[in-house]
């Protein structure tokens, strides 16, 4: 593809790095999205990461980890939610819908309640985490601005690396 007619959204991979991108840093999200929800983490005694290693970025996993061992958070890394029971005093960071409503399902069969037994934090904010179970937490990059960005950079032929936004959404789920 011609040099001037690419451009990469989301992802930054260090060999398309003669396109223009607007990208999100994962380890930097997460870790300044869980640090900006310290407070409220401080109640849970574990903090606990699906991390699918084939379906997300590395960098969600290098943030997380850096995370709780900077601030001293019990944490545990899982592939999985197959074998999981949910238990009280944890702290769920998951980062696609579908497990999202399977752990909605298993702290509902164990009869835990969200935000006070238990929490969840989502990544990518969608009108679905706006809505179940009163709100669901969410560590999101503001896509809106990511398109509104692109439409810019293609507008003044402008050939930059530019880090999108990221912020903590808090809602009912923490």
């Amino acid at each position: 593809l011609p040099d001037d007619k690419v451009f990469i959204l989301d992802q930054y991979h260090e060999e398309l790095s003669k396109y223009p991108t607007i990208y999100q840093n994962f380890e930097k999200d997460m870790f300044n999205g869980l640090l900006d929800g310290i407070a409220l983490l401080k109640k849970y005694k574990k903090l606990v990461l699906l991390f699918p290693e084939e379906k997300q970025p590395i960098g969600m996993y290098n943030g997380f980890v850096s995370f709780c061992e900077q601030n001293v958070f019990d944490y545990e890394v899982i592939a999985s939610l197959d074998q999981r029971t949910p238990k009280e005093g944890e702290v769920y960071l998951i980062p696609d819908d579908r497990n999202l409503i399977l752990i909605i399902k298993k702290i509902k069969e164990k009869r835990l309640i969200l935000s006070q037994d238990i929490g969840i934090i989502s990544y990518n904010d969608t009108l679905l985490k706006e809505i179940v179970e009163d709100g669901i937490t969410t560590i999101s990059t503001d896509f809106n601005k990511m398109g509104e960005r692109l439409a810019k950079m293609i507008k003044n032929k402008e050939r930059l690396k530019i880090e999108n936004p990221n912020t903590l959404i808090l809602r009912n789920s923490l």
